[in-house]
């Protein structure tokens, strides 16, 4: 059993889950709009995500530790292979596509100096995960339908609804001066502004060509989530449960579409 866990937690950790997250994503975007997408770049995405996130998460904590570390040279590793599949898949990409690719890496390099703007990196990291997973695919085709403004608003707001419990449970360690949303409007106002969120996103749907259905629950899913945050709950709801929204979300999509 306690080989289970340690797996789960290097899954977690190594943010292969939160990555597989953003592949998911992706994915909802293809299928929900029946777009043909070079596999390679999905593969991008998924072997990005996981470098990406690993650099902001454990860079600046190993310019002061021993990488050497069992724990963190193995996430080393992880990350190290994430490059390499990055760079494989990379290579077979459309020159427009691996420019928008890059300007989504400096976007990643910009977020280290925009931590200490708190309120300000829950909007920054929902307008990059929709640039990587929205706008980028789209680019793809040779004319951009009324759908594809529509899927753009949409992802920026759930993605901001789906980030508010991570700003409500980082708010008891987050240094005061960071004006997170918690800090300047407190709990309960921020959980009303992602809840609030979630009726234009539920809303947009219908002024597409094909709604989805899948909305309504998916909708009310991140909304029970939000309602439920507090920020003493154990660190899984947010970096496992939270992050199975969009994995559950494709799977219905694919299955009960």
């Amino acid at each position: 059993m306690r080989i289970l866990i340690k797996i789960f937690d290097f899954y977690i950790q190594s943010s292969i889950h939160v990555a597989f997250a953003v592949f998911c994503l992706l994915q909802i975007t293809v299928v929900s709009n029946q777009q043909q997408l070079n596999n390679h770049y999905s593969f991008c995405v998924f072997f990005g995500t996981v470098l990406g996130y690993n650099f902001l998460k454990y860079f600046e904590y190993l310019k002061k530790k021993n990488i050497w570390n069992k724990k963190y040279f193995t996430i080393i590793g992880v990350s190290a292979l994430a490059g390499l599949g990055f760079l494989f898949s990379f290579y077979f990409l459309q020159h427009a596509v691996q420019l928008l690719l890059l300007i989504s890496g400096l976007f990643v390099l910009v977020y280290t100096f925009l931590r200490k703007y708190g309120w300000f990196k829950l909007f920054f990291v929902s307008f990059v995960v929709t640039f990587i997973t929205v706008y980028i695919p789209f680019q793809t085709t040779k004319w951009l339908p009324l759908d594809f403004y529509i899927n753009i608003i949409q992802r920026f707001l759930i993605l901001i609804s789906l980030l508010i419990p991570f700003e409500i449970m980082d708010s008891k360690t987050d240094d005061k001066s960071l004006n997170t949303l918690p800090q300047l409007f407190g709990i309960e106002s921020t959980k009303l502004f992602g809840i609030l969120l979630i009726i234009p996103f539920i809303i947009l749907e219908f002024l597409k060509l094909h709604p989805s259905y899948l909305v309504l629950p998916i909708g009310i899913i991140t909304v029970t989530f939000i309602n439920f945050t507090e920020w003493n709950r154990n660190q899984y709801y947010t970096s496992f449960w939270v992050e199975n929204v969009p994995i559950l979300w494709w799977l219905m999509l694919v299955f009960l579409q």
